[in-house]
Parts: C-alpha cells; structure tokens; sequence
C-alpha cells in the first residue's frame, strides 16, 4: 500500500476508536474483544452446548420467533449473540466448522426423520435452521454461507411447517 499504516506510537486512532464508540458510531458484534490461543475442540463444545440448550426453547407462531419455555431461564436473542460474539473472538476457521457441525446435525437429523411414514421436522432441527438463520441475518453474511452446510430447500420449507 502507499499509505503505511500508523506507527505503534501514534495514538491517534486509537483515540479516535474511544471516541466512535463513546458516540455510539461501532458495531459491537464485529468487535474483537481479546486475542486467544488455539483451541482445537472450540466449536464442537460450542456446537455441544447449542444443541443442550434448544430443548429449552420453543417456537411461538403468534409471535414468530424463538421464546424461551416458561420453566427455562434461556432467552434466544442472548444466546444467539452471545455464540456470535464468542466465535468473533477466535479465528474464522473455528466459526466455519461450527457452522459445519450444525449443519451436519440438520442433515443427519431430517435424513433420519424422512425415513419415517409420516416425516415431521423435530424441534431440535427447527431451533437449529433459526439459529442460522438469526447468526446469519445479525452476522449480516450471505446466505449461502449457511446454504454451504444446509441445503437451500431445507431452508426454504422449514418456515411452511412451523
């Protein structure tokens, strides 16, 4: 590039960082909070607890989003930003085969599901498609990053039997 970037000390834009955010002028979702070491079993113990946390949830038609059950202390805007921001943390290959994992799941899952006579979509797998489609919609990604793991049908019909 022609123009160098600043050097270490010059302070200015971090300064100016401080003052973005101070007037609101940032997107904490795409903030990178710490720096982290490798973890080779991250996404599947994230993948783990997303799965341990869908039954707690339910999908409400009147209201058309994911509630938490009236037993459960789980809200489902918290936990979809709260993975968001944890896997922002880390290196994107770890988001990547968390994405995988779910997706994974979901075939599996609906695979099993219409060997049966009369198939129906569990829960489980309906949680799982708006919880891509939620990371997806805040992630502001294209969909196909999702349709790269869940085929674009699956996608598009989950939505007609809820």
């Amino acid at each position: 590039p022609s123009l160098p970037y600043p050097k270490e000390d010059n302070t200015l834009l971090y300064e100016i960082t401080a003052f973005l955010e101070a007037a609101g002028i940032h997107n904490p979702l795409n903030k990178i909070y710490i720096t982290t070491k490798r973890l080779p079993y991250f996404p599947v113990v994230n993948f783990l607890f997303l799965i341990a946390q869908l039954p707690k949830l339910q999908y409400n038609k009147n209201l058309g989003m994911v509630c938490r059950k009236p037993a459960d202390p789980v809200d489902w805007p918290p936990l979809v930003l709260g993975l968001l921001t944890l896997l922002k943390q880390f290196h994107s290959r770890y988001t990547e085969q968390f994405l995988a994992l779910i997706g994974q799941f979901i075939r599996s899952t609906v695979e099993q599901c219409t060997s049966q006579k009369i198939p129906e979509m569990p829960a489980d797998v309906v949680g799982a498609l708006l919880f891509l489609e939620d990371y997806v919609r805040y992630t502001k990604l294209p969909r196909r990053v999702a349709e790269a793991h869940v085929p674009n049908f699956i996608f598009d019909e989950f939505r007609t039997v809820l």
